[in-house]
């Protein structure tokens, strides 16, 4: 365990939670705009904060992660957000960030 995990260990763990309920819901779609949905719902509603933690969790062996919010983690990581909602969009699905009013909107 790295000294991150022993001061925020409780925090990764809901963050950890939190990602594979996204990635439970996102399973449901195609394998491609499943990934690109937990990628854009991450940046959408997680703080700078938030995504550097999981990040480092991902680094650190990425423990307790459903295979889809790995990777929709790795997709975010490996291009801007605005980038992934715009692949994500060309792949059929809708940004949850992109309809105006909405929660991110």
């Amino acid at each position: 365990m790295s000294a991150a995990e022993g001061m925020h260990g409780g925090e990764t763990d809901r963050l950890v939670t939190m990602v594979n309920q996204v990635a439970r819901f996102f399973e449901s779609q195609a394998h491609e705009p499943g990934v690109l949905g937990v990628a854009d719902h991450v940046a959408a509603f997680w703080t700078p904060r938030m995504r550097e933690m999981i990040f480092r969790h991902m680094d650190d062996g990425a423990e307790g992660l459903r295979p889809l919010a790995r990777e929709g983690l790795e997709s975010l990581r490996a291009r801007p957000p605005k980038a992934a909602r715009r692949r994500l969009e060309a792949a059929g699905g809708i940004s949850v960030g992109t309809t105006p009013g909405s929660d991110a909107g």
